[in-house]
């Protein structure tokens, strides 16, 4: 994933420096899942922070990139020294990376925490949309495809010890991020908002999945961190080529991307019904082994599940009726957006399944 996101920010900037932090920040991200030691993980977690921040401040186009910067620089050292506590004081002369240890409740609740910030868990993820609407597109790719991926695999490293406490807190979280954060896209105005909070809603599956602690929500899991990576990351790509060439991100706006050509239509068709787990799709197949495991689980989570599907059925068909609608023509770089196609097929590749069985 790291490479073909990669691939897509060379083949889309011209500018040196943002190339260059780009390259940065997926040197750490891949580093992050090297090392035998706790330490070393925290350190990769927190300094894949330093590009994006660099990234925003230096390349957003609008004032409001500064209050996106404090909010994130604000949950990253609140969630950070909390997390160093319960470092030092339990596992200081422990070289390991994977935690199933018989743990308070407080102490879990201190170490899922930080992962959580880059989750990001409904509550703590005010800075997440802020930081997709005021960055520029490079960014809102880097951050939707491979640095939330960073939360749930440190969640991941820790969730033996859910095991031993009540993961209520997250069951409970998990489900008021994907109703909330759903009815926010219903409201959205702005495409590339309407994107950051789809992508928001879009991973709280996969905390559902996790905290339910049994393999096939495990797997599921972790066939939508890919699928989100994909289908996210286009996204935004798609969004942003519309901006760059038009000047607006608008919803009202977006009535000419069918009158510019058959590919981009089609490519923009097949992006936004991944998002609501179209089949083939990996986003259809992670969410069925989602939703089984969590109907075996907790019956309520129907009720739920009902209300995120039709939420998200009814923005992605208004985005792409909104689209269909109206006559005109917008320039696109068709070679550019030619190259998202791979993405595409990887995306509905259903032989992708076999990895895990």
């Amino acid at each position: 994933m790291s490479l073909f996101i990669l691939g897509v920010v060379l083949l889309r900037e011209s500018n040196f420096m943002l190339l260059l932090l780009s390259e940065v920040l997926v040197v750490v991200c891949v580093f992050f899942f090297v090392p035998s030691n706790v330490i070393l993980i925290y350190m990769y977690f927190e300094l894949s922070m330093f590009p994006i921040l660099v990234i925003i401040l230096g390349y957003g186009s609008q004032i409001e990139k500064i209050n996106s910067s404090y909010y994130l620089i604000f949950y990253a050292a609140l969630c950070s020294f909390p997390f160093l506590f319960v470092y030092f004081l339990r596992f200081f002369f422990i070289s390991l990376v994977y935690f199933d240890f018989n743990l308070s409740w407080e102490m879990v609740f201190v170490l899922s925490l930080r992962f959580m910030i880059k989750f990001p868990v409904y509550f703590l993820h005010l800075w997440l949309p802020k930081a997709h609407v005021e960055a520029p597109t490079t960014a809102s790719m880097l951050l939707a495809g491979l640095l939330l991926k960073l939360g749930t695999a440190g969640f991941l490293r820790i969730l033996g010890c859910l095991s031993f406490v009540h993961n209520n807190v997250w069951i409970v979280l998990a489900f008021l991020g994907i109703i909330l954060a759903s009815f926010c896209c219903m409201f959205q105005s702005d495409a590339k908002a309407l994107a950051a909070y789809s992508s928001i809603t879009h991973i709280r599956f996969v905390l559902m999945a996790l905290v339910f602690i049994i393999m096939s929500g495990k797997t599921g899991g972790v066939i939508l961190m890919l699928a989100h990576g994909y289908t996210s990351t286009l996204m935004f790509y798609l969004v942003g080529e519309f901006y760059h060439v038009s000047g607006r991100r608008m919803v009202y706006y977006m009535s000419r991307f069918f009158g510019s050509g058959m590919i981009m239509a089609l490519l923009f068709a097949v992006v936004f019904l991944s998002n609501i787990g179209i089949p083939p799709s990996l986003s259809f197949l992670s969410e069925f082994i989602v939703i089984s495991s969590s109907l075996n689980m907790m019956k309520f989570s129907f009720w739920v599940l009902f209300v995120y599907f039709f939420s998200a059925f009814y923005y992605s068909i208004y985005l792409l009726t909104r689209s269909v609608m109206g006559k005109g023509y917008v320039n696109f770089r068709i070679w550019n957006v030619g190259f998202s196609v791979p993405l595409v097929f990887i995306m509905y590749n259903i032989f992708w399944i076999s990895v895990f069985f």
